[in-house]
């Protein structure tokens, strides 16, 4: 279903505007009311308009039914089975939509978002990196599963893409910016040289609007995990695929009805209030985590001095940065990677922390910080990654300095007892 508001055409409005504005309100409530039902009444009509459509009657015959209820409750209803469609989805479907520019179909989760569109795509071939997301690359795998004729190339990093020769039944998956590190891709550099029915997705967790709209770039298929920056209060789980073509959006929700990938009525409440206030967070974690990136990678006091390297899209020498800078609407993303002269710092660090809390996921009002080599191999184990939220940017950096002071004696003490080596070679 395209997005709609109601009072007319929305092409003009702001991001900030259509967040809160983009859907049509089926109620007087100025705040969407719950709809927490799994199944709804069938209008008066439903069984003999389905006897019209066998042939089974004439459409001058077809009887009028006294209802015992309601006119207003049984007639004219677009629903009847939420995992078909429900009230709360089609209006943060309509918002997903506009902030995007294109027609959006959410999702139970971002990997079944990511299942959805091979699933739907049938690629013959797949390009993507060999780094990002862990769990992108696993519903990748379950989609090859008895699926032998699909090629699948991989990109050692960014700065080879260029190298790639695209074919046609192409379908190129990358992560701009990529999970952990941030390196940022050129989309609509990307999108102008790919053969016509080569198709581009783009996950865009990382950097949702109004950082970057993927689609306006070029992009065919932009994917983003809701649980992460859409949500924005860690309280839901969620994924959303936009698209430009409307046919390709109702092609999506069908195959959805049948994988059953459906977002929870609760969840999809959730994020229809996060929705809302989606451009004041995104920005204002931007402009921290810029502020964070920036003091990080200056490394002029004690503190700092055990920091290697800072990767974020607004420091410089981070494959994309001016890529970042060029497109992304003077913000960058809210997630960054610190990476340490040791990987005893970053081991040590999660737990050193008072308002940044030891956790995975993002793009929450809270602050996360975690060693990611605990959980995915191909990550440095001298790196962490930090998703900045909406606390006061010198409690952050004060926060991160005395984790600092500690974790640097920590390792001092340990090292110079021959307790542990100060650099040793684990991981890549």
């Amino acid at each position: 279903m395209p997005h709609t508001m109601s009072g007319g055409d929305d092409s003009s409005l702001s991001l900030a505007t259509l967040s809160i504005h983009a859907d049509t309100a089926t109620t007087p409530d100025i705040a969407p009311p719950m709809h927490m039902t799994s199944t709804y009444r069938y209008p008066s009509f439903y069984n003999d308009r389905a006897a019209v459509d066998k042939g089974w009657i004439p459409p001058p015959e077809i009887p009028s039914y006294p209802s015992a209820l309601p006119a207003d409750l049984t007639d004219g209803s677009p629903h009847i089975y939420s995992r078909i469609s429900a009230t709360t989805n089609v209006r943060v479907e309509a918002v997903l939509g506009a902030l995007e520019g294109g027609h959006a179909v959410t999702y139970a989760s971002g990997l079944a978002a990511v299942f959805a569109a091979f699933q739907h795509y049938q690629p013959k071939r797949i390009v993507l990196s060999k780094s990002g997301y862990f769990g992108s690359h696993g519903a990748i795998r379950v989609y090859l599963r008895g699926r032998n004729d699909v090629e699948v190339a991989y990109v050692d990093d960014y700065e080879n893409l260029d190298k790639v020769q695209l074919k046609e039944g192409d379908l190129i998956w990358l992560e701009s910016p990529q999970n952990p590190r941030g390196e940022v891709v050129d989309v609509e550099a990307l999108a102008l040289r790919k053969p016509r029915n080569c198709i581009l997705a783009i996950d865009a967790t990382f950097a949702p609007p109004p950082i970057q709209r993927c689609l306006a770039l070029g992009a065919d298929v932009v994917m983003h995990s809701s649980t992460k920056f859409l949500g924005g209060h860690s309280d839901l789980l969620g994924g959303v695929l936009a698209v430009k073509d409307p046919l390709i959006a109702e092609k999506l929700r069908e195959d959805r009805m049948f994988l059953g990938s459906v977002m929870g009525s609760m969840e999809q409440w959730l994020l229809l209030r996060s929705l809302r206030s989606l451009t004041v967070r995104v920005t204002q974690q931007a402009k921290t985590a810029t502020a964070l990136a920036s003091w990080l990678n200056a490394r002029d006091e004690e503190a700092t001095s055990i920091v290697e390297r800072v990767w974020h899209g607004s420091i410089e020498g981070t494959p994309g940065h001016e890529v970042a800078k060029r497109l992304g609407n003077g913000l960058y993303s809210g997630v960054m990677s610190i990476e340490f002269s040791s990987p005893h710092y970053a081991r040590l660090l999660p737990r050193s922390l008072h308002i940044i809390a030891n956790a995975t996921s993002l793009g929450g009002c809270e602050s996360l910080l975690e060693w990611r080599a605990a959980i995915d191999d191909k990550v440095s184990p001298k790196l962490v990654r930090f998703s900045v939220g909406l606390e006061d940017l010198e409690d952050l950096k004060n926060d991160l300095r005395q984790a600092f002071l500690k974790i640097k004696a920590e390792v001092e003490v340990n090292v110079n007892q021959g307790v542990w080596k100060f650099a040793e070679k684990v991981g890549t």
